[in-house]
């Protein structure tokens, strides 16, 4: 069948459904409007595209194009760059089937593997108020196996401040992972800092792990777990370089997921924070994370974004006799974070606080591309530093680290935060010590 005979096919079924709505005096849906359509919706969490080894992600309303638009959040093989795709809108309640010719951005960093990030811009038809939305390639005529994407982010932004401060985004979570005691440090860590909520995309961890966030996303509230099973759709690697892991996709798709991330939170926070769980943006001095930002702000003004240089402390170099070597931690899997206080002074790379409406396509260091004159400023140590704690990056000697004290200003608080965190998983050997109430830095 023809593409125009299957969408009027669609058509077709919807008048049917239209009809039984109107004689029962309904007020559809978002689900039965994607019925009339005749199409699938979305239930995973990732969407093939038909004809095409493109894997959808998400779609989003694109509110600062000139022309209203939606954008489609994709994994894409590097092979692909020059095919052709079109949109498919289901608008409005009546359930229209409209195509448009969608505009492909296949974003440049892709770290030598053969499958990347891109996204569809796909201008919406004059009228048209979208609820969902699918891609088809330009040659595939047979709509049959389409499904749709809902549309997020379909209010427009208001003017009043935004619902948060800060948000953070976490990539996946990959080879059962197992370091319980770093992670619940990271989030206390976070908390302690203002950080809001956090995003976490999951593709394998282990049980005590699973403990972990469930009390996170569901007694606390402050983490959003998000499965991104890219194990069943593609060889994940679990490398930067295919020369180190052999697959198709960096890191099991981080840099697709940060973007995802950043557009989930287009319009719901003023900041969002790109980590991964072994690293934190601490603010020099005795200043809180929120007069950090407020100072940045003032110093650079708006549609900026921050670049924090990379500090390594190095897992190999650990504190003898510490003070925050506790007994009651001992038996947990993973790192100590307060252990750590050696770093190397030329770590590569770094991370990212970005305002996610001054960019429009990121990776894992860097924005790749600002929107309406947004740009990225680097800021030195002197008022915030990045510490990252892992393996030895490169091959200074012991006596040429730096010893770095500057986590340690939030241990007492910390200690008592991760321990009343642990007890309440079931996870403390020991009951928390008695001390002052929880302290929240802001």
């Amino acid at each position: 069948m023809s593409l125009m005979g299957v969408i009027m096919l669609a058509l077709h079924q919807r008048s049917q459904l239209d009809r039984r709505a109107t004689r029962h005096g309904n007020h559809i849906s978002d689900q039965q409007a994607a019925d009339r359509c005749g199409f699938r919706v979305q239930s995973d969490a990732f969407t093939r595209v038909a004809g095409s080894k493109t894997l959808l992600i998400n779609a989003f309303r694109e509110h600062r194009t000139a022309n209203a638009s939606v954008r489609l959040i994709a994994i894409v093989p590097q092979a692909e760059r020059a095919l052709s795709s079109r949109c498919v809108f289901c608008c409005r309640e009546r359930g229209e089937v409209v195509t448009v010719a969608a505009k492909r951005t296949t974003h440049p960093s892709n770290y030598f593997f053969s499958y990347g990030t891109g996204d569809f811009l796909c201008p919406m038809p004059s009228g048209c108020q979208p609820r969902y939305v699918g891609l088809v390639s330009e040659d595939g005529e047979d709509l049959s196996d389409l499904t749709l994407l809902p549309v997020l982010n379909r209010r427009a932004p208001e003017r009043s401040p935004l619902p948060l401060n800060f948000t953070l985004c976490m990539p996946s979570l990959f080879n059962h992972y197992d370091n319980v005691l770093q992670f619940v440090q990271a989030m206390e860590l976070y908390q302690l800092l203002g950080i809001q909520k956090a995003f976490l995309y999951k593709t394998s961890c282990s049980a005590t792990m699973d403990t972990v966030l469930q009390y996170y996303s569901g007694k606390v509230g402050f983490l959003q777990v998000l499965p991104w099973p890219i194990s069943s759709h593609l060889k994940p690697s679990s490398s930067w370089l295919p020369s180190t892991s052999p697959g198709d996709i960096h890191y099991y798709g981080q840099i697709p997921a940060n973007n995802d991330c950043l557009y989930r939170n287009m319009h719901q926070s003023r900041y969002v924070l790109m980590h991964d769980p072994d690293e934190v943006i601490v603010p020099t001095g005795n200043v809180s994370f929120q007069t950090l930002m407020s100072d940045l702000e003032k110093a650079h003004g708006e549609n900026v974004n921050f670049y924090f240089p990379n500090n390594i402390f190095r897992l190999e170099e650990k504190e003898e006799n510490s003070k925050y070597d506790l007994p009651e931690w001992k038996h947990l899997p993973g790192t100590n974070f307060l252990l750590h206080t050696l770093r190397e002074t030329d770590g590569a790379g770094g991370k990212l606080v970005l305002d996610p409406r001054s960019v429009l396509q990121m990776e894992v260091h860097a924005v790749q591309a600002h929107f309406n004159k947004g740009r990225t400023e680097t800021i030195g140590s002197e008022q915030g530093l990045l510490h990252h704690v892992r393996r030895r990056k490169n091959s200074q000697p012991k006596s040429d680290l730096v010893r770095d004290e500057g986590l340690l200003k939030m241990a007492p608080a910390l200690v008592q935060r991760v321990n009343r965190a642990l007890s309440s998983m079931g996870l403390l050997n020991t009951p928390p010590r008695p001390g002052a109430p929880l302290m929240l830095i802001v």
